[in-house]
């Protein structure tokens, strides 16, 4: 007699199969976007407490001098009065992002159209999820804040959930 597997027990193994495919896959495209949202809230929180450092080191010291995360002085990108960088890196169509306070920069979109960040203007940038949906924020030097904006697909509120809750 031969040791084989029936049609039924075959069909029946496929369709448990089926169904925990059925409720894996879902769980995982979960479990992706919250991964991709938490990078993007930590690099953000990233700089923002860099710039907090920055601004520390201003008030403790008399004569402050900015040398930046890169190692190269940015005095003249620094704002004595409020005790806050101007920029946060060389300006809009940089490919080293967040460059004068981040030791390993945040590299900019390049050729890529989702999955990135990018500068669009100074000290204003958008992480593109995909054409679609778009996150922006900036950085406003007389305060030292990273702000949200309107997006595209993106609210200023569905952004500060993301950034800053």
């Amino acid at each position: 007699m031969k040791k084989a597997f029936t049609l039924i027990e075959l069909i029946f193994v496929i369709v448990i199969i089926g169904l925990l495919a059925s409720v894996a896959v879902p769980k995982f495209t979960h479990l992706t976007t919250n991964a991709k949202s938490s990078s993007i809230k930590s690099i953000i929180t990233s700089v923002q407490s860099a710039i907090d450092n920055i601004h520390s080191q201003w008030i403790v010291n008399d004569d402050f001098k900015w040398i930046g995360a890169d190692g190269i002085d940015h005095s003249s990108d620094f704002d004595d009065n409020t005790g806050y960088p101007k920029k946060l890196d060389d300006g809009k169509g940089t490919d080293k992002l967040f460059a004068y306070v981040l030791k390993v920069p945040v590299l900019s979109c390049g050729n890529k159209s989702k999955g990135c960040f990018e500068e669009y203007d100074n000290n204003k940038y958008q992480y593109k999820y995909n054409s679609s949906k778009i996150l922006k924020f900036e950085y406003n030097s007389s305060n030292g804040l990273i702000v949200c904006d309107e997006g595209n697909g993106v609210s200023k509120e569905e952004c500060e959930n993301l950034l800053f809750k």
